[in-house]
């Protein structure tokens, strides 16, 4: 007699799914990290400053500010992504968004590869921005709509260990691609996942709870079916369908107004502000300044020649995003035996101590302990801070 699938762990299929969606954010990481080691490069032309036929070396910043709107520019691009993708998921599916906003990373690829201007370089930087948060945004929720109760909490932490992945190999081919004009072919590599991506993604199943929503119901159990292979789904494809019946009711004819006032039927209000909070802390844990900047910050202990590529910073910087990608697998298996809210606690409280250490390191170019700080903050993000927020989007909603 087939089990009841909602006493599944994880199955084949959400794994194939769940890694074809991350695809997406594998390409957010890849385009975080495309500028960190190759930074000195683009921006001071430490190795000089000539042309490959039309291609500059480099693109020349003089001041660190517009280099810093350079590089969150992206950022920019992945809330543009991320506000866009809502309506579209809504109307037209997690398929349809995963697919076609892949697309986008083409189209950023070849202004990035075949800039010649700033100006190029920061829409290149918007477009793929777009890509990745209209990726991120759909990808959340699509793992936790099509994993089981038991595999939610390993499946949650998707988005950040594909990012993770995506910095770290983007890391490890920039030591060899950092110097111009091999930076153009790194650039251009994110068009070449985005269609990967574009191609591979329509052999996935959509989510049956949005097929339910849009009252599919016969293609929602023939999709649930996929997804627990060999299980009994009439239990919990019967609670999906009563689920959804229960939050349209409660929810019909509600507005953003009587949201943001909590005059909601079930307090909406606070599942947003609670949403939002760890989203807004996760940012403003200052994991940036490292994801984006960390050869900067060891190029300044370290005093090293930043031309003599690879420098010992930029081989510590990948090394980092090595030890990220690690702790991010580390954080997916604690959440199995530690609460969400115990690991976030935990993984804010430590970064909290290693920044207290970094600056003054900094400062007084302690090269040992800012490496060590360096790489502990980063690693205790990944444990809770990184990934948690990720994975509560989906599960609070």
């Amino acid at each position: 007699m087939p089990i009841d699938s909602r006493t599944l762990g994880l199955t084949t299929f959400q794994a194939y799914c769940a890694g074809l969606a991350a695809i997406g954010s594998f390409n957010f990481g890849w385009n975080i990290g495309s500028v960190n080691i190759p930074g000195d490069v683009l921006q001071n032309c430490v190795t000089g400053r000539k042309y490959y036929g039309p291609f500059p070396s480099c693109i020349f910043v003089s001041s660190n500010v517009a280099w810093g709107v350079i590089t969150g520019c992206y950022a920019l691009g992945a809330l543009m992504g991320a506000v866009a993708s809502n309506p579209l998921i809504d109307r037209k599916g997690y398929k349809f968004v995963l697919t076609w906003f892949a697309l986008l990373n083409v189209a950023g690829a070849l202004l990035l590869a075949l800039t010649t201007k700033v100006p190029q370089f920061i829409i290149g930087r918007i477009v793929v921005g777009i890509a990745a948060g209209a990726a991120n945004n759909a990808l959340s929720v699509y793992v936790s709509d099509i994993a089981t109760a038991r595999s939610r909490t390993i499946m949650g932490g998707m988005v950040q260990f594909a990012c993770n992945l995506g910095i770290m190999v983007n890391n490890a081919i920039a030591l060899g691609l950092a110097p111009p004009p091999r930076w153009r072919i790194l650039f251009s590599l994110t068009g070449a996942f985005g269609l990967v991506n574009f191609v591979l993604f329509p052999f996935a199943r959509e989510s049956p709870k949005w097929l339910i929503s849009k009252g599919r119901l016969d293609e929602a159990r023939e999709s649930l079916a996929r997804f627990r292979k060999g299980a009994d789904i009439d239990a919990e494809f019967e609670e999906m369908v009563e689920i959804d019946r229960a939050n349209k009711a409660r929810t019909e004819n509600v507005n953003v107004v009587q949201l943001l006032g909590g005059k909601t039927p079930d307090n909406l209000r606070h599942q947003l502000m609670c949403v939002s909070a760890l989203m807004f802390f996760q940012q403003l844990s200052g994991i940036n300044a490292v994801i984006f900047y960390s050869t900067s910050i060891l190029n300044a202990s370290t005093n090293a020649s930043t031309a003599d590529i690879p420098t010992l910073a930029q081989i510590l910087s990948f090394l980092i995003s090595v030890a990220a990608f690690v702790f991010t697998g580390i954080g997916m298996l604690m959440g199995k035996y530690f609460g969400r809210r115990t690991l976030l606690m935990f993984s804010h409280f430590m970064m909290a101590c290693f920044s207290a250490v970094i600056v003054p390191a900094t400062i007084r170019n302690v090269t040992a302990l800012v490496v060590v700080a360096v790489f502990c903050f980063n690693a205790f993000f990944n444990v809770g801070v990184g990934p948690i927020p990720w994975a509560t989007s989906g599960e609070m909603t």
